[in-house]
């Protein structure tokens, strides 16, 4: 197995480094469902930021993380944002949820080949970031209607999702230049 992923050149691919990587990703994600940032009229969390890196930096192990996050939280765990439990599935912001699953996936296939340049980096977790917020955007549209899922929860925070598309990529990048200069 060729090692195209950045933590497969740290942590190597033994099964306890993968089982680590995948809780440290878990856990990753739920500190930063609870770190909000105060915009109106919704808060913008850090969680968008960890699914984007994880999913560069580890691939696969990256998605694994994101589905047994969204598992836990659905179990009961109040690991979201919001806290967890099956009802949640049926509130207007899961489709945010799954929508990080989606793009976790999407990064993933995207980057499978290799981290090659900062434009293949940032274009994958660009169309992951795109991926998200159409699947969650689709799913409050059913709650609120397009046009207000729109306005309210995609508008406002464009900017700072685009910033955090930007600095994932940007440490994926820095951290793929540091390791091939290890080579």
């Amino acid at each position: 197995m060729n090692n195209n992923f950045i933590s497969e050149k740290i942590f190597g691919t033994q099964f306890f480094s993968k089982y680590y990587l995948v809780i440290l990703g878990v856990i990753l994600l739920t500190i930063s469902s609870k770190i909000y940032i105060p915009f109106f009229p919704t808060s913008m969390t850090l969680q968008t930021f960890v699914v984007y890196f994880i999913s560069s930096f580890m691939g696969i192990l990256g998605f694994r993380a994101v589905l047994i996050y969204l598992l836990l939280g659905t179990l009961g765990l109040p690991i979201f944002s919001d806290g967890g439990g099956f009802e949640y599935i049926f509130s207007p912001m899961f489709g945010f949820l799954y929508g990080m699953l989606l793009a976790s996936i999407t990064i993933f296939f995207l980057l499978k080949n290799g981290l090659k340049n900062f434009t293949k980096i940032f274009m994958s977790i660009f169309f992951g970031f795109f991926i998200m917020y159409f699947v969650g955007i689709c799913h409050l549209s059913f709650f609120i209607g397009f046009q207000k899922a729109f306005m309210n929860n995609f508008l406002p925070l464009i900017y700072g999702e685009l910033f955090k598309v930007l600095l994932a990529t940007l440490m994926i990048y820095l951290l793929m230049l540091k390791f091939k200069s290890d080579e």
